[in-house]
């Protein structure tokens, strides 16, 4: 089954408004800074937390507790991002916080085909609404994306 670019604008946009309504009450926790910016130019403007702000997991998860009685897990949706996500499960449970993870396994479904990271979410998110306006119905196929690299490549290289 091929899923048409509307209908992934309107999933999307629907998972960030659920995204930015959470991110009102909870932090979001992110891998790095360019995860933030990418939340950032998506319009979200909550508390976004950092996994390397150089303190240990734990040490985070703690310093969420003291202000927070709940957070999103929202780490990359690789095999690095699962294991980080599992370890501030941990975490947060062990020092009381509810943490919401819905948010990013849906994420993690409309985008694992395309992006496996947060940051770059905000590109995604803008290529999918222009494909969405223009009408484009169904996602191009790996091998039109193969093609446009061999053409830009081929380009680059006739123009030295």
């Amino acid at each position: 089954m091929m899923m048409d670019w509307e209908q992934l604008h309107q999933d999307l946009e629907q998972v960030l408004e659920d995204l930015a309504e959470k991110n009102r009450q909870a932090p979001i926790i992110v891998e790095g800074e360019y995860d933030r910016r990418a939340l950032r130019a998506l319009g979200l403007m909550g508390a976004v937390r950092l996994i390397n702000e150089g303190t240990t997991i734990f040490g985070l998860c703690e310093s969420i507790a003291a202000d927070h009685r709940e957070a999103i897990i929202l780490t990359d949706w690789d095999v690095r991002g699962g294991r980080l996500a599992r370890q501030l499960r941990d975490g947060l449970a062990a020092n009381g916080v509810r943490f919401d993870e819905e948010l990013r396994a849906r994420l993690t479904r409309l985008c694992r085909k395309d992006i496996t990271d947060v940051e770059s979410l905000h590109t995604f998110m803008e290529r999918v609404s222009d494909h969405a306006s223009s009408g484009h119905r169904h996602r191009d196929s790996k091998r039109w994306y193969s093609d446009q690299v061999f053409r830009r490549d081929h380009r680059r290289r006739s123009r030295k």
